[in-house]
């Protein structure tokens, strides 16, 4: 790939501002493992860079036919595609903003924040149910000290299945997870209710706003009922020193445990490309987004 297709637009707004937090708000995040932000792009921001974000999606969506489709629910009606960073300018000046990157370093309480990955999230009318679970349980990272940005790339309506978390879950170890089925998710939610866990749905958003949850905060969404598709991309973030972890599955492991040491292994090839357990996992595909001076 050519590098100019790489390079910053001078015409893109810059976001390498900051978004400053409350105390409250850093205190609320690491108590339930959750928090939304509006307006953290403004609607002039968000008009300026919605464009290009769509353009991007559709034209690599419709050339990528590689595992992370079927794993994702590609068939089910999303458009996603992995690290758009590397592929697109418009994208790359939008997940590398250090505006999201300080919000990441502030909510972890860290000095400094790496790129995991940026996925598409779109679901378009009828798209399917999101499974309940947990992000960090399929991440090959040793540490606890990771956060997802979902952000709104278009307005998001109560029947666009805005994200639901478990508020907590992030301080109770791996809690499972469900399928993509209706059945499999109610059953899942009412094992989580009898254990005294709370559920939490921020509803609708606008273009711009954004929700931030914990690496193992557990969280899931239903199909899409809009006629509109929910535009939304996620960017991962995890603290740097961190290192390469890959678990051993044993043979007679349960089914679900050896789907996860698959993704482990897509996620370790795909975004910590030539590393191995125990490695710092530093690579090309992993700058650093933000830095305290």
């Amino acid at each position: 790939m050519m590098q100019s297709v790489l390079s910053p637009s001078p015409i893109l707004p810059d976001l390498n501002d900051s978004y400053p937090l409350t105390t409250a708000q850093i205190q609320a995040f690491q108590q339930e493992g959750h928090l939304r932000l509006n307006g953290i792009v403004s609607s002039t921001e968000i008009a300026a860079y919605r464009p290009g974000l769509v353009e991007a999606v559709d034209r690599f969506d419709l050339e990528r036919k590689a595992m992370e489709k079927s794993v994702a629910g590609q068939s089910q009606g999303w458009k996603f595609v992995e690290n758009l960073w590397q592929m697109d300018a418009t994208a790359r000046q939008f997940v590398l903003a250090k505006r999201f990157g300080k919000i990441a370093a502030d909510l972890l309480g860290v000095d400094t924040v790496r790129l995991f990955r940026d996925q598409s999230y779109f679901k378009e009318q009828g798209g399917g149910n999101t499974p309940w679970h947990q992000d960090g349980y399929f991440m090959p990272l040793d540490t606890q000290q990771i956060v997802t940005m979902w952000i709104a790339i278009s307005d998001v309506s109560v029947n666009m299945a805005p994200m639901t978390f478990v508020t907590g879950s992030h301080r109770k170890g791996y809690l499972g997870t469900s399928t993509p089925t209706d059945a499999s998710l109610d059953e899942f939610e009412r094992t989580i209710a009898q254990q005294g866990f709370q559920f939490c749905n921020y509803g609708a958003m606008a273009a711009g706003d954004a929700s931030f949850h914990s690496g193992w905060t557990s969280h899931s969404s239903r199909h899409n009922a809009d006629r509109r598709t929910r535009q939304a991309l996620v960017i991962v973030y995890y603290a740097d020193g961190a290192k390469v972890l890959m678990p051993s599955v044993p043979a007679n492991a349960l089914p679900q445990e050896h789907f996860a040491a698959v993704i482990r292994q897509h996620n370790l090839n795909t975004c910590l490309p030539g590393l191995q357990n125990g490695d710092l996992a530093v690579t090309d595909m992993n700058p650093i987004v933000y830095q305290r001076s």
